[in-house]
C-alpha cells in the first residue's frame, strides 16, 4: 500500500486505537525485566513460552540444531514482525498510510544491512535476520543479498520499480563510486525520506504533521550520530558538514557545525535529557542516547490523543523497544552479566 495513497478512503482511527489500547497490556512490565535479568536462558525460554511469543517459540523448537539463544532471537523477531504487520493491516485510509511510513523503518534497516554488506565486499552466504514488517518484501532483500556484484544488485533494485527500491539503488551507486559508508547510508536515508514525505503531503492533517515530526526527529538522530564522531575525534568537521541532513526537528546543520560541546548543542532542545542521563562519553551521547530519547518520546504519545496517530506511534514503539530490550537481556544473561548491569541497558519507559 505504501506510496499508493489512501486519501479519500474512510479512516478508522477510532476502531484502530480501541484495538491497540486493549493490547498495551500485552507488553512486559518493569518487574518482568527485573525478574528475568537475574535468571538463566532456560528460565527466559520457559517464561516466553507462556507469553504471546510462545507460538513463534514453539515453531523454533522444531529446529533442533538451534541454540537456546538463537531460538529466543527468532521468536522475538517473528512475533514482533507479526504484531507490527497486523497493526498496519487493521488500519484503513489515512492511518494505514501513516503507519506504513512509520514501519518503513524496516526497509531502512534492511537497506543499511545491504549497503554495509556490499561496502565490505566479502561474500557471506548466511543471511541476516531481516526486519519483516516493512513495505518491501523480505524476499526482495534476500535476493539482493545473493547478487554476485553491487552492479547486479543495483539492476535488481531498479527492476523492482518501487521508490524505496530506487532509493536503495542510489545508495548502492555511492558504494560503486567509492564513497564512504556514512555517505552511502546518508544517500539511503535521504532517498527514503523523500518517498515518505510524498505520502504525508497527500494528507496534510494534524496526524500527518506529527509523523512529519517523527521523520524530522529521525534526521536529528542521524545528525547527532555524525556530530558525535567529530566530538570523539574520529571524523573531521569538514567531512561531517557534507553528511549532515537538513530538515531536522531542532538541530540544524548550522547549529551542529557551530557547537563544539554537547551542552551547547543540546541545551533547550528536546534532546537535552541526554545530558542528564549520559555519563559524559561521546558514545553515550549519540547515537545510543539520542535513539533512547527518541523511543521515549514516541512512547510518551500514548495518551495525547485517543483518536489520533499518537496511539499507533506509541504502540509500535513499545513493540520495537520490547524486542530490543529482550534481545539485550538475552545477550547480557548469556554473557553472565549482573542483573543491574543488564537493566541499565534497557529502556524501561511508559
Amino acid at each position: 500500500m505504501f506510496l499508493k495513497s489512501s486519501k479519500g478512503f474512510p479512516e478508522n482511527f477510532g476502531y484502530l486505537n480501541a484495538r491497540l489500547r486493549a493490547r498495551f497490556g500485552d507488553f512486559l512490565a518493569r518487574e518482568d525485566y527485573r525478574r528475568l535479568a537475574s535468571r538463566s536462558l532456560e528460565d527466559i525460554e520457559v517464561f516466553l513460552l507462556d507469553t504471546r511469543y510462545g507460538k513463534s517459540f514453539r515453531r523454533s523448537l522444531i529446529e533442533q540444531s538451534l541454540s537456546t539463544h538463537r531460538k529466543i532471537e527468532m521468536a522475538l523477531a517473528d512475533t514482533s514482525a507479526s504484531v507490527l504487520s497486523h497493526t498496519r493491516n487493521m488500519a484503513m485510509g489515512e492511518p494505514e498510510d501513516l503507519i506504513s511510513v512509520i514501519l518503513s523503518r524496516a526497509d531502512l534497516q534492511n537497506g543499511r544491512l545491504l549497503v554495509r554488506y556490499f561496502f565490505i565486499g566479502i561474500p557471506y552466504e548466511m543471511q541476516p535476520r531481516w526486519h519483516a514488517y516493512g513495505t518491501l518484501p523480505v524476499r526482495f532483500f534476500a535476493q539482493l543479498w545473493k547478487s554476485p556484484s553491487v552492479a547486479h544488485g543495483i539492476d535488481k533494485c531498479l527492476a523492482f520499480d518501487h521508490p524505496l527500491a530506487r532509493a536503495l539503488a542510489r545508495a548502492l551507486e555511492q558504494v560503486v563510486k567509492g564513497s564512504s559508508l556514512p555517505a552511502s547510508e546518508r544517500a539511503l536515508l535521504s532517498g527514503m525520506l523523500v518517498c515518505q514525505e510524498r505520502v504525508l503531503d497527500s494528507h496534510r492533517t494534524k496526524n500527518s504533521a506529527l509523523v512529519k515530526e517523527y521523520l524530522a526527529r529521525t534526521i536529528d538522530v542521524w545528525n547527532l550520530n555524525i556530530w558525535s564522531r567529530v566530538f570523539s575525534g574520529v571524523m573531521q568537521k569538514e567531512k561531517a558538514a557534507e553528511l549532515y541532513l537538513k530538515g531536522g526537528f531542532s538541530l540544524s546543520p548550522e547549529r551542529l557545525q557551530g557547537s563544539p560541546e554537547p551542552a551547547g548543542l543540546l541545551d533547550s532542545t528536546p534532546w537535552e535529557n541526554i545530558l542528564d542521563r549520559s555519563k559524559g562519553g561521546p558514545a553515550e551521547i549519540a547515537p545510543g542516547g539520542a535513539m533512547r530519547e527518541f523511543w521515549r518520546w514516541q512512547i510518551s504519545l500514548r495518551r495525547k490523543d485517543p483518536l489520533g496517530i499518537e496511539v499507533a506511534i506509541a504502540f509500535i514503539a513499545h513493540q520495537l523497544v520490547e524486542w530490543r530490550n529482550l534481545d539485550s537481556l538475552v545477550v547480557g544473561v548469556s554473557m553472565g552479566f549482573e542483573g543491574d548491569a543488564i537493566l541499565e541497558k534497557l529502556i524501561l519507559a511508559g
